[in-house]
């Protein structure tokens, strides 16, 4: 079974979607962001249940509102 839960890996696929759409690798976006880059993989797998302070970190990173990934994930 996967791990985190159904919505941490919702949120994960949006940001990564996200991510990818503006073209950044993980560890280009990581760093942009100043997120480590291994513990933005496991966002983005939904491995790890982000706080709304990362949350906010990873959306100023992307460029958008926090809403957007939100909505994006379905939540």
């Amino acid at each position: 079974m996967p791990k985190g839960s159904k919505d941490s890996r919702a949120l994960g696929r949006a940001f990564r979607t996200t991510r990818k759409e503006q073209g950044h690798t993980q560890e280009s976006f990581a760093l942009k962001a100043g997120i480590d880059r291994s513990y933005y993989g496991a966002l983005e797998r939904g491995e790890h249940n982000a706080t709304i302070e990362t949350i906010m970190e990873v959306a100023r990173g992307l460029g958008v509102p926090a809403w957007r990934l939100w909505e994006r994930a379905g939540l």
